[in-house]
């Protein structure tokens, strides 16, 4: 049995990704290339290391300032919040490749397993039993219920520096909307 997407979240989703083909208008600097590196390997930290490693495995313990930075920057990513992504992760392996696993590749096909599930109503909300080590913290529940709000400051911070940058220093070639492509 196939399931449903969400047809609220799936244009966005889908504009989020194509967002890219921008670059055609916005030209490529070497100032956004480097931003778009260093912002990739920063928030790839924040989901390898903090939403995996760190709130799904808890395979380190950490200070709490230290993992409320692996959440903001996990959360940076766009990839939701700490607590759903971890719950989800938990669920996941607690069920792996059986009827319940919520992605599977072997049950509901490639395509339903690397991107479907994300899209499926179902899955939006964040299954607190399976994370109570981490409901008890405010800053995590915050981030986890704004889970929108880091990447759109990271995306007006990236305009906002864009326009500065071009402003004061027009030798370096970028601009706000495209360091905002770009990464």
């Amino acid at each position: 049995m196939r399931k449903q997407i969400s047809s609220l979240r799936t244009p966005g989703f889908l504009l989020m990704h194509a967002a890219c083909l921008l670059v055609i208008w916005s030209g490529v600097s070497w100032v956004a290339l480097y931003t778009c590196l260093a912002l990739y390997l920063v928030r790839m930290i924040g989901i390898t290391a903090g939403y995996h490693r760190y709130f799904s495995h808890r395979t380190y313990q950490t200070s709490r300032l230290f993992q409320f930075l692996l959440a903001l920057l996990g959360t940076s990513a766009a990839q939701q919040g700490p607590l759903w992504w971890a719950a989800h992760h938990r669920y996941h392996h607690k069920f792996s490749d059986t009827q319940n696993d919520v992605h599977s590749p072997s049950i509901q096909g490639f395509w339903w397993a690397h991107v479907g599930w994300i899209l499926a109503p179902e899955n939006q909300n964040t299954k607190y039993d399976l994370v109570p080590d981490l409901i008890r913290f405010p800053e995590l529940r915050f981030l986890d219920k704004f889970y929108l709000l880091p990447p759109l400051v990271l995306a007006a911070s990236l305009w906002v520096s864009g326009i500065v940058l071009a402003s004061y220093l027009p030798a370096l070639e970028t601009s706000g909307f495209q360091l905002l492509v770009c990464t």
